[in-house]
């Protein structure tokens, strides 16, 4: 179900359009679903929940931001393009860059390359390369972020990662256990290899080779600082500890955004 939030933004874009949403009220009635029609590139048979979320994609693509497939399902570059379309709404600008505040001291014993593509390219090879991508296989099912209905035990990285990433999902199974891995949303995927481009830019996102996860992206979004993010608290410590022990970078720990965002290559200070 859609929060309250994101209908009432779906219902300006709307009226924004000249459709005639009528009131933002964050209620579903029928002046929105009417006005959901008239936006004829959202397919029929979507549910008025989907149209909503495909009313939103289309909207910040419309406005140069991506998206992802238009596909009326809130996932996090999704998420993302909310954000960073709420905030070109109200100032009228693309979302500034966010600087780096700190630098975790790094540890690399897989010599992991730094986080440019030049580099990424000399180690790992060409991006989207599927002769480069296996199955990796975690010691605990995960639910898929964006459908808890849903759960996978395996999932594509590139073939250089996958000892580590087994290594430090075992150690994390061993460390918590089920029933505190669940507590903790640990088992969250938010998915690993996807060729797209950094969110909010053009440079491939470091996901276009299969070298990065994102876990738990709702309750660790993207501009989301240490004082909101779930993963900031101490008792994930341990967790953030066996990935950075494998030289892994947290975009959290290390520029304080990004929070569900872990990263076999290293970050330049």
């Amino acid at each position: 179900m859609l929060e309250t939030h994101i209908i009432k933004f779906a219902q300006t874009l709307l009226n924004k359009r000249g459709f005639g949403a009528g009131n933002p009220d964050g209620v579903i009635g029928n002046k929105t679903i009417t006005a959901l029609g008239k936006e004829s590139r959202l397919p029929v048979s979507w549910t008025v929940e989907r149209k909503i979320v495909g009313f939103i994609q289309l909207t910040a693509q419309d406005k140069g931001i991506n998206a992802g497939k238009i596909d009326g399902y809130w996932g996090p570059t999704t998420q993302t393009a909310f954000e960073l379309l709420i905030h070109q709404e109200l100032y009228g600008s693309p979302m500034p860059l966010w600087r780096p505040e700190d630098v975790v001291t790094p540890v690399n014993p897989n010599n992991w390359p730094f986080d440019d593509v030049q580099d990424i390219e000399r180690y790992f090879g060409p991006k989207a390369s599927t002769a480069n991508l296996v199955k990796v296989t975690s010691p605990y099912p995960l639910k898929i972020a964006w459908d808890l209905t849903k759960t996978v035990n395996s999932f594509q990285c590139h073939k250089l990662v996958k000892s580590s990433i087994e290594k430090v999902l075992t150690d994390v199974h061993s460390h918590y256990g089920l029933d505190e891995i669940r507590r903790l949303r640990l088992d969250l995927w938010g998915g690993c290899f996807n060729d797209r481009s950094i969110r909010g830019g053009s440079r491939p996102s470091t996901h276009a080779w299969g070298i990065a996860i994102d876990f738990d992206p709702e309750r660790n979004q993207l501009n989301w600082g240490r004082d909101r993010a779930s993963f900031a608290k101490a008792e994930y410590d341990p967790w953030w500890s066996f990935w950075e022990k494998e030289g892994w970078v947290s975009l959290g720990r290390a520029r304080n955004f990004d929070w569900m965002h872990v990263q076999a290559a290293k970050l330049r200070t």
